[in-house]
């Protein structure tokens, strides 16, 4: 796996190997950032479920300003926290070690939680996260108005076409993976 395209782009990305992990396949990160142009530059990111942190570190290598990374797995977090070393964005992100949904109730309530102008969120499939987590998102204060949130989930599975202040505009299955693009009025 490495770094598409953008001031990193080539460089290698590790993801944990034995663990409960699916990492964003490189074509499928090539057409979800094809799809963003225009949204990158200068974003703050939200990397939810981020695994190896590969879509926010791709984000930005393409020059977003600032990507938060929310991962459970400690073991996993470490793999972030070497990839943005390995690339030299680290001053430019925030590991998080804790489960996605705790994060945005706690981050819903804190007084200073920056806003976020992108978001990707690659969860299990097939465990309902991605419904319950559009419904958390649905009227959240996290998201900046024109924020886009890109949910993944396997192509079998449909996700609600409106939920709140969210509305997908753009549904694109790549093999078995569905992107779901979300604007926030």
């Amino acid at each position: 796996m490495r770094v598409i395209a953008g001031t990193r782009k080539g460089h290698l990305l590790q993801a944990p190997r034995g663990l409960w992990t699916r990492p964003t396949s490189d074509r499928t990160r090539t057409i979800l950032f094809d799809l963003l142009q225009g949204k990158v530059s200068g974003a703050v990111a939200l990397d939810l479920f981020a695994g190896s942190g590969a879509l926010g570190i791709e984000a930005l290598s393409r020059g977003a300003g600032q990507a938060d990374f929310v991962e459970k797995s400690r073991r996993v977090a470490e793999f972030i926290r070497r990839n943005l070393s390995h690339t030299h964005l680290e001053d430019h992100a925030q590991v998080i070690v804790q489960d996605a949904f705790a994060f945005l109730a706690r981050a819903e309530a804190a007084e200073g939680q920056p806003s976020y102008d992108l978001l990707f969120a690659d969860p299990p499939y097939n465990l309902g996260h991605a419904e319950r987590l559009l419904e958390a998102l649905s009227q959240s204060r996290l998201l900046n108005p024109g924020a886009v949130a890109v949910l993944e989930e396997t192509a079998r599975q449909e996700l609600k076409p409106v939920s709140g202040r969210l509305r997908c505009y753009l549904r694109r299955v790549i093999g078995e993976t569905a992107l779901h693009f979300y604007e926030v009025n």
